[in-house]
């Protein structure tokens, strides 16, 4: 699935998307489907989807130094990583340090951020602040499989120098970390419910869990369709927001109906059983003045009763039926319909995660075991006191 890895512009995509969903202040603001950004923005973004260049720095410097977007907090940070590589790239350790100790800790560019600040050390010959760099990026960022990485090549750095107390402690860290993220691993296999939750939330966090990783590779697959799926996710999160304030207004409403309807009740019974014996005197005396036709009393009697049967109609229509108004009824069964649907696209979208999850698992859940395998083989070697061990080239999982 690693050749399928879109660059980093589905990655910030990704994060722009899912802010822009996320803060939707409005039922309307959810439904939307694109991010639109101001050309300084578009310009940087197609940029860094580019491979790395010297050409690249003046433009880098100018956003940073000059663009007022509203998305500058994060793409800014991309910005000085991209500023730092290069000058590594150069050999200026010092810029590249400036540049990276700007960028924000909660970043989702903040571990890559690290890892550069703990190789710009290794450049600079300072391997004791490089191997401390890289214990802090694994505490910080557990659930990132390159962090965990750097332990392994600090227990290398150490082990090559003879210092076992320090490399052996690292090892078993390394181990440890994984070992801890093969087990979330298994639980998040068994409770996808948990990634459908991280994808609504913050699609593009910083690993310091290994969801978080997780998320990344998704949104990043060319072929997995999470990033469409994560905005039909989060657009049907705001849609059911909506269903539920307008399902609060509808069931006041029915509420309201129904008590009316119960405070008429007792007079509708009542006229009902009036109407009804008022029928049977209407047909008994109908019945009798077909043989008497010339019993004006009879006849008197039976214009009473035919008043009062006319005005207990009335009164009945004035009180209204038992069924919910027209009105009521139709935006009911509309309703239901919009619950319907939207919880069908739910699922669709879903599926679609849970297919991508079930392809992404293996290759992260096999990447840990190798690294597991190169952190047990460190310490094989170091209490052998061997020295023909080559350094571990696990350097990063996309």
């Amino acid at each position: 699935m690693d050749a399928k890895r879109l660059p980093i512009k589905s990655l910030i995509t990704a994060l722009l998307v899912t802010i822009s969903y996320s803060h939707a202040s409005t039922c309307e603001d959810g439904t939307q489907t694109s991010v639109m950004l101001p050309n300084a923005d578009r310009n940087l973004v197609s940029l860094l989807d580019q491979p790395a260049t010297d050409r690249q720095a003046p433009m880098l410097l100018e956003y940073n130094s000059q663009a007022q977007s509203i998305n500058k907090p994060i793409l800014g940070n991309y910005a000085r990583l991209r500023l730092a590589a290069l000058a590594l790239q150069d050999g200026d350790t010092h810029f590249a340090r400036q540049q990276l100790s700007q960028i924000e800790q909660n970043s989702p560019a903040a571990v890559d951020a690290a890892l550069l600040l703990a190789e710009s050390y290794r450049k600079d010959g300072d391997r004791e602040r490089a191997r401390a760099w890289f214990l802090r990026i694994a505490a910080r960022f557990p659930g990132n499989p390159r962090a965990v990485s750097g332990l392994v090549l600090a227990g290398d750095d150490w082990r090559k120098q003879g210092a076992v107390e320090q490399a052996l402690p690292v090892y078993n860290l390394a181990l440890t970390k994984a070992s801890e993220n093969m087990k979330a691993l298994e639980e998040l296999e068994n409770n996808p419910d948990r990634l459908y939750r991280a994808l609504t939330n913050s699609v593009a966090g910083n690993s310091t869990t290994v969801m978080d990783q997780l998320v990344l590779a998704l949104v990043r697959d060319s072929d997995s369709r999470v990033l469409d799926s994560t905005r039909q996710l989060i657009a049907a999160k705001n849609q059911m927001r909506c269903l539920q304030a307008a399902q609060k207004t509808l069931d006041n409403a029915i509420e309201h109906a129904s008590a009316r309807d119960l405070s008429n009740g007792a007079f509708r019974q009542a006229a009902k059983m009036e109407k009804k014996a008022t029928e049977q005197e209407i047909a008994d005396l109908e019945r009798i003045l077909v043989n008497a036709p010339k019993m004006v009393e009879l006849q008197q009697r039976l214009d009473d009763a035919q008043g009062r049967l006319t005005r207990l109609e009335q009164r009945l229509d004035s009180l209204g039926s038992t069924a919910l108004p027209p009105e009521l009824e139709q935006r009911k069964q509309q309703m239901d319909a919009n619950k319907a649907a939207l919880n069908q696209a739910i699922l669709v979208a879903r599926d679609q995660v849970r297919s991508a999850l079930e392809e992404e698992l293996p290759v992260l859940k096999r990447f840990y075991r190798n690294l597991a395998g190169e952190a047990q083989l460190g310490i094989a070697q170091l209490l052998q006191n061997s020295e023909g061990r080559a350094q571990s080239s696990l350097v990063g999982y996309n």
